[in-house]
């Protein structure tokens, strides 16, 4: 059930309906329900969104294609049992992909909104024989199984919590009066278009935007990404503003535009969304011949390449690493991650990089036993996140095309680094300086080299906390309502999870806290965000029960 019609007081708000918010919601009314008996009467739970969709956030709904894939194979994408359901879900609808890939005509049902025709068809043995776990597979089918998960548990909850759904775009948070969480959005005249006031609030609004592409000239000094003069211009600084279909729709019909030999699109960095483009452009580029160029700080991505035959991992330092710890050395994040690096680069010398970087996960994520709270700290909030950097795997059909078009010439590399682009005549003129570390890298104009491009894509990945442009995230630093976390990644939060009295958070913005044995430095990923969900709506609901336990009396005591 969605609505509109918002109570003026709620009990739980929750902000953001994407992974976070959607696994917190489903938790939360797991929680509820196991304290039926303490409940004084149904909780009311209004979940917000400035999307119109709810339960999948920018990855899982219609603001990622159809043609994009989840950044991981299902096996790593989730664990048990969670991907035991997923599964079942998806052989109920095994027939029907099939059928679709004999007869080629689009099922009329949710499914055929949710993918490809060729994914189907690359992959129809593996769908034929349920072999689901080693797929990487459409994300917006996660984001249709999220909404029928919220659906049942709705049903299934509604003797103990009444949920309601709204579009809203928050950009203040503040303190009531009586200790809640009060919530508004503001018109271009500063008035409230909306407000809603809650006892209790769990933020899960993602990640804060994508970094922005320095932009001279036109008609705006800077490009902030997603309007339709950036894309008519060639400026994509958002794959997913408003959505990635209509990214590329835009973008093919300027190359359509243009003669076939100015048809080349620089695609600056190295990130998922990197590789999403190089998935969601493959007929884009076959259509107009189009050549893609993808900047990255020293080349090709040592992540972006398949196992080679016989691969296997060694890593020497990381041993000795590990027996030291096990005989009682303190273990060290700077050492550890120094070790990472230093495995890294051998393995990269000896061709078994992929093989290399799964021991090395394995082993950062044991590592933490060894550490005391000093070096988990150094984790969560510096030496995790250079770790992370260097750890980052690719895979699927994405690699498959990018080395397809790498061995057909139509897709190259360009090291370096982005500086800055210049609208000129209607070409998009960049200035790339060059890599860190190589002959003539200082930073001046005259080792920069500049060439020009139709298109120029933003792969550079999310702002940081204390950098970013969200008009929410800006109002609570500078109100002092939270505090960014040392990492500047995430909020500075307590060992109940909360940014401030009343204010729970899960998702991204958890990266850069501890708690116990454990750090978090990266919390992007549904593994990561549904090891955390339960424990951060037990404790909202906990703190929930106690307000209403007080609130109770005091009533009673004024009688």
């Amino acid at each position: 059930m969605m609505s509109n019609s918002i109570p003026y007081m709620t009990d739980i708000a929750i902000l953001g309906s994407g992974a976070s918010g959607t696994h917190g919601l489903l938790e939360i009314l797991s929680s509820l329900s196991a304290e039926r008996t303490a409940l004084l009467e149904p909780v009311r739970i209004t979940v917000i969104d400035r999307d119109e969709q709810f339960h999948s956030g920018l990855p899982y709904g219609h603001r990622s294609g159809r043609s994009s894939l989840l950044i991981s194979d299902l096996e790593h994408f989730l664990p048990d049992p969670e991907r035991s359901d997923f599964i079942n879900w998806l052989e109920e609808r095994r027939e029907a992909m099939l059928l679709w890939a004999a007869d080629g005509r689009a099922p009329d049902s949710p499914l055929s909104e949710a993918m490809e025709l060729d994914w189907i068809l690359r992959h129809e043995q593996d769908i034929r024989e349920s072999r689901w776990e080693h797929l990487y597979l459409p994300r917006r089918l996660y984001g249709q199984h999220l909404a029928g998960l919220v659906s049942e548990a709705v049903e299934e909850a509604h003797d103990v919590a009444e949920v309601e759904f709204a579009h809203g775009d928050i950009d203040e948070i503040t303190h009531t009066v009586e200790d809640g969480v009060l919530l508004r959005e503001h018109d271009d005249a500063g008035g409230a278009r909306f407000e809603l006031r809650a006892r209790s609030l769990l933020l899960a609004i993602g990640s804060p935007p994508v970094k922005e592409l320095t932009v001279i000239g036109g008609e705006r000094g800077t490009a902030t990404g997603g309007t339709e003069e950036e894309l008519n211009s060639g400026i994509i600084g958002d794959l997913h503003a408003p959505n990635l279909e209509h990214v590329i729709e835009r973008t093919w019909a300027r190359l359509e535009s243009l003669p076939m030999d100015q048809r080349d699109i620089l695609l600056v960095g190295g990130n998922a969304d990197a590789l999403e483009f190089v998935l969601a452009s493959q007929r884009l580029r076959r259509s107009t011949a189009a050549r893609l160029h993808i900047l990255c700080s020293h080349g090709r991505p040592h992540y972006w390449h398949h196992d080679r035959p016989g691969e296997s991992a060694s890593t020497p330092l990381l041993d000795r690493l590990f027996a030291a710890a096990e005989a009682g050395e303190p273990l060290r994040a700077s050492e550890l991650s120094r070790t990472v690096k230093a495995e890294l680069a051998a393995a990269i010398r000896k061709g078994n990089v992929n093989s290399t970087i799964t021991v090395l996960i394995g082993a950062v994520g044991s590592s933490l036993a060894y550490m005391d709270d000093y070096e988990r700290c150094s984790m969560a909030t510096e030496h995790g996140l250079i770790i992370n950097d260097l750890l980052r795997r690719a895979g699927g059909d994405s690699l498959d095309l990018l080395v397809e078009g790498i061995d057909d010439s139509t897709i190259d590399f360009v090291p370096g680094r982005f500086r800055e682009v210049r609208i000129s005549a209607g070409r998009l003129v960049v200035t790339v300086d060059p890599p860190a570390g190589s002959s003539g890298a200082a930073e001046s104009s005259s080792t920069s080299t500049d060439r020009d491009y139709a298109v120029v894509v933003n792969g550079t990945g999310f702002e940081r906390v204390t950098e970013t442009r969200s008009a929410l995230l800006r109002q609570m630093l500078g109100s002092g309502i939270a505090r960014a976390s040392a990492s500047r990644t995430g909020l500075v939060l307590d060992s109940s999870f909360r940014a401030a009295s009343g204010i729970f958070v899960l998702g991204p913005l958890v990266a850069g806290h501890t708690q116990g044995a454990a750090a978090y430095w990266h919390i992007e990923s549904v593994i990561r965000i549904l090891s955390l969900a339960r424990q951060v709506a037990e404790k909202l609901v906990v703190d929930l029960l106690d307000r209403q336990t007080m609130e109770a009396r005091v009533q009673i005591s004024a009688l």
